[in-house]
């Protein structure tokens, strides 16, 4: 986990915080993403959020130095929930959990298309402790997805995943703003695990291949 950064601008950093200050950062958060479910982040004022929290606002700002570093937080959060719902319904085969998987995750924006806007907006944020809740964000997405993929080996899993997520990030633009069916979404991306519907049913092969087949060694 990247640490959040400590400073005059607030942002307590979660490492050693005590158990009673981690429960009301998280209550904080918690009322972020129920008012976020709600309506767009642009008109959610961060002290609505304190309101909501029943915080004062500055007691909010001694946990985050800014609406941008809440959001992060709220994403990471929205995604753990997600991820809990993934590992107690996983079942079946490689290939039929990743289907199951990547449907869940487009359906999860589809449903809820602010939390992807605050995601793209986010990416712009010039707030350290954001930069690094995003940056975690990242990265657990990818770690899991890579799993998922594993049966294709260490390098080839890695490839995968980083090209489903591309094509989940590309798509998703275009649906959610430039009006394009979310039916291509889904069909694109079932289309690229067809390309490995084979390979998800053989068995693990560790390699270092990439998912294009070339021998070229990850640097």
């Amino acid at each position: 986990m990247v640490e959040q950064v400590n400073g005059a601008t607030g942002g307590l950093s979660v490492e050693g915080l005590p158990a009673w200050q981690l429960a009301r950062r998280e209550r904080i958060v918690v009322a972020g993403l129920q008012l976020l479910e709600n309506q767009e982040y642009d008109r959610i004022q961060i002290r609505d959020v304190a309101q909501e929290a029943g915080v004062a606002l500055g007691t909010l700002y001694r946990y985050f130095s800014s609406k941008e570093h809440l959001y992060a937080a709220v994403l990471l959060e929205w995604s753990a929930l997600g991820r809990a719902g993934e590992r107690r319904s996983r079942r079946g085969s490689a290939e039929r959990h990743l289907r199951s998987r990547i449907r869940g995750v487009i359906t999860a924006f589809e449903r809820q298309p602010q939390f992807y806007k605050v995601h793209v907006l986010l990416q712009s944020s010039t707030d350290p402790n954001a930069k690094a809740l995003l940056t975690d964000f990242a990265e657990a997405a990818q770690a899991s997805l890579v799993q998922d993929f594993a049966v294709l080996g260490p390098g080839r899993a890695e490839d995968a995943a980083t090209m489903m997520w591309a094509i989940i990030h590309s798509m998703l633009t275009q649906a959610i703003y430039h009006g394009v069916a979310m039916s291509e979404v889904y069909r694109i991306a079932d289309g690229f695990l067809d390309l490995l519907a084979k390979d998800l049913h053989a068995d693990a092969q560790p390699q270092e291949a990439s998912i294009t087949g070339s021998t070229t060694r990850r640097r």
